[in-house]
Order: C-alpha cells, then sequence, then structure tokens
C-alpha cells in the first residue's frame, strides 16, 4: 500500500515557497487585484447608503427609532444580503484559482508560467468542488447541532433535580462525538481538491477509497498545517494591527472631538481619496501573507495525493 511521509507533507507549502518565491508574489498581486476591486467597487455602490444609515444613526435620540431610520436599515440589509452572496461565490472561485495554482506547483511543476495561475476547467471543478462542501458543511453542521440540542433537551428533562447538569454533560459529550466524527469524514475526504485537479472531473467521495488506511498519518499532517497556519496569522495580525494605528494616526481628519463622525460624514470618494494609500497597503500586507498561507494549507493535500497515486 503506498503511504506518505507525515513531515514531508506538511512542510510542502514551505518548499513552493522556496523554490517559487516569485510565484508567491505573482498570487499575492493576483489576489490583491482580486479583492481589492471588488472591495471598492462594493464601497462605492453600497457606501453612500451605509453613510446616510450612520449619519441618522449618530441623530438619534433614546426612545423608539425613527421609521425612516428603519426603512433605511431593511434596505441596507437586502443590500448587503445580496453582495454578501455575490462575495461568497466569488471569494470561492478565487479560492478555487489559488489551489489549483498551489496543487499545479506540487504537481507539475515545470509549468510555471505566470505563476502557475489559470483560467479553465480545472478551476470551474475546483470552484464547484468548494461550493458543494461548503454548502454540504452547513446542513451537517446544522444537522448535527439539532440532534445534539434534542439529545440535551431529552437529558435535561429526564434527568430531574440534576437536569441542567445532564443537560450540559450531553451536549458536551455530543459535540465533542460529532467533531471527532467531522474530522475523520475531512481527512477521508481530503483528496477530493487534488482528485478533481489531476482528473478535471469533480471527485468528492472517490477520495474514500484512496485515503483508506492513512487516518492517522492525514490527522498528524492536518495538526501540522494547523499549526503553521495559526503561526503566520499571528504574524500577519501583528503587522496588519501595526499598519492600522500607523494609519489611524496618520489621517488628521480622525484627530480631535468627534473626528470620527466627521470623517464619516464626508462623500465616500472623500473618504476612499483619504484612505487608499494605507488601504492599498494594508491590502497589498495581506494579499502577500494569505498567499504565503494558501500555499502552506494547499501544498500538502498536493503531496500527499502525489505520494498516494505515485505508486498505483
Amino acid at each position: 500500500m503506498a503511504t506518505f511521509s507525515v513531515t514531508e507533507a506538511a512542510t510542502a507549502g514551505f518548499g513552493v515557497i522556496g523554490r517559487k518565491p516569485l510565484a508567491v508574489v505573482g498570487w499575492a498581486l493576483a489576489l490583491a487585484i482580486g479583492m481589492i476591486i471588488p472591495a471598492i467597487l462594493g464601497f462605492l455602490a453600497l457606501g453612500p447608503q451605509f453613510q446616510q444609515m450612520m449619519q441618522m444613526a449618530m441623530t438619534q435620540k433614546e426612545g423608539a427609532p425613527d421609521p425612516e431610520f428603519m426603512r433605511q436599515m431593511l434596505q441596507a440589509q437586502s443590500g448587503m444580503t445580496a453582495a454578501n452572496l455575490l462575495f461568497w461565490l466569488w471569494s470561492t472561485f478565487l479560492k478555487a484559482v489559488f489551489c489549483a495554482a498551489v496543487f499545479r506547483a506540487v504537481l507539475t511543476p515545470n509549468a510555471s508560467s505566470w505563476a502557475y495561475l489559470r483560467l479553465g476547467s480545472r478551476e470551474m471543478w475546483l470552484t464547484l468542488l468548494m461550493l458543494v462542501e461548503q454548502v454540504l458543511i452547513m446542513i451537517v453542521a446544522f444537522v448535527v447541532a439539532l440532534v445534539i440540542a434534542v439529545l440535551a433537551a431529552v437529558a435535561g428533562v429526564s434527568g430531574g433535580e440534576n437536569g441542567a447538569m445532564s443537560a450540559v454533560t450531553t451536549a458536551f459529550a455530543g459535540a465533542a462525538v460529532a467533531i471527532a466524527v467531522l474530522v475523520w469524514l475531512a481527512l477521508r475526504l481530503s483528496m477530493a481538491a487534488p482528485m478533481t485537479f489531476a482528473d478535471n472531473q469533480f471527485r468528492l467521495f472517490e477520495s474514500w477509497a484512496l485515503t483508506k488506511g492513512q487516518g492517522w498519518r492525514l490527522l498528524g499532517v492536518a495538526l501540522l498545517v494547523v499549526v503553521f497556519v495559526i503561526g503566520v496569522e499571528i504574524l500577519i495580525g501583528a503587522v496588519l494591527l501595526g499598519t492600522v494605528f500607523a494609519a489611524g494616526g496618520s489621517l488628521a481628519a480622525l484627530h480631535g472631538e468627534a473626528g470620527f463622525e466627521a470623517f464619516m460624514a464626508r462623500p465616500p470618494l472623500a473618504i476612499l481619496r483619504d484612505v487608499w494609500p494605507w488601504a492599498t497597503v494594508i491590502g497589498v500586507i495581506g494579499a502577500l501573507f494569505s498567499a504565503v498561507v494558501q500555499a502552506i494549507f494547499y501544498a500538502p493535500w498536493a503531496a500527499v495525493y502525489r505520494a498516494l497515486t505515485s505508486e498505483a
């Protein structure tokens, strides 16, 4: 039976970064463009509406809210719902594009043109896979939470004087079992994305046969990847937080009494003109670190797939 090295697989992302640092820079630039432009368009489209709502909120008096304010709030929420749906689809597509780029860097390292980035059928199949997985996760999480809630309620009712403790204990035990089972299922299906990329077809449950007998090794890879990603994200947070504080200190419009209210009362284009240099810096830093995180996160699964299929 084919197998793989846990440490070699878990550190495959660092190998990609070390071998192809310019590709990572290319991913960061593409990611910045892919995320900043929609954010700017969303700001210009929804900015005036939210600006008006914030101004009304600042002038609200205690007591019953103004009907006009409630109407603006509902209108903003409906617009935000549509924007969130579009952003979900777009962000999933971007994840698929960069996931495919990382897989390509691991599985076909010679195809390095354009930083391994492509827009083709593999990217579309990965987008579909990720959308299906996210929907399945939401459905399963809802069902599991409902089952645990029912079991906890039954334990609470039948527990008598210790009903509250029984309900809490049942809920925690059920959650622990559910998490363990869901992690095991996720690991068994972890080869779906590499298989979808390599076969250029939708693959999901086909991963089950390939990962048979590899559960503990896959768990080791997952734990190491989580540790690596958390470490990088802590570093990202520190750098971005420092940049945000520097931006806030340098914008004179935010200083003084009621500075924020006066700043937000300006037209959206005027606000954008003042914040775009810092927003650009924050976006570039975030994009660079995000590209590193994606390499660290996606590359191990491609490395595992390569090892498991090399002797098949």
